[in-house]
């Protein structure tokens, strides 16, 4: 199997729920914190913004998604060019990512702008056949952690080549192991 079919495997149950959501039309989907201004709200020691799974048109109540069904997995184990990728249980909306080897300060780069060219700050990316738009939604600060550091990510409706993508990426720039587990 490769990692893009298990992580979508562990992306299903959460997009499920939030698609169903998206077929009611009493709901904004994905919406971002926006200032009154109409810019993105951002916080935190990367400036990242945020988005809601979900906000109901007539209250402004704002709502999230959070999936008791996770697909169960085995912890895997895998050796990508000499560095380890252990993948166990996460759900889609909150993944711990523990980043072996790196500070906060030399992984800020590469994780700050995979999540903004994930996030789509301008609201452009299309509605696809779920009735979301493939965006993350929240990216915690950084914890140093022993031997690297941690980072909590809600994945939102972001497709599993994105999150693959951001292994790629991190293990490039110097990432000596990376753990995806809830």
């Amino acid at each position: 199997m490769k990692i893009v079919e298990l992580l979508d495997g562990m992306r299903r149950p959460y997009l499920d729920e939030l698609s169903s959501v998206a077929d009611e039309h009493e709901y904004h989907i994905e919406p971002v914190l926006r200032l009154s201004d109409g810019q993105a709200a951002r916080d935190g020691m990367f400036g990242t913004p945020c988005r809601y799974d979900f906000v109901r048109k007539d209250t402004g109540e704002v709502c999230s998604i959070e999936t008791a069904q996770r697909m169960e997995l085995a912890p895997i184990r895998l050796e990508l060019d000499g560095k380890l990728l252990d993948i166990s249980t996460f759900s889609w909306d909150w993944l711990t990512l523990d980043i072996a080897g790196l500070s906060a300060d030399m992984a800020r780069t590469p994780i700050q702008n995979w999540f903004m060219r994930w996030f789509d700050e301008d609201d452009t990316n299309p509605q696809n056949a779920e009735g979301l738009y493939g965006v993350v939604h929240f990216m915690s600060d950084a914890k140093q952690i022993d031997g690297g550091v941690r980072f909590c990510i809600d994945l939102g409706s972001a497709p599993a080549s994105a999150v693959a993508e951001l292994i790629e990426e991190l293990l490039s720039q110097g990432a000596e192991g990376l753990a995806l587990r809830g």
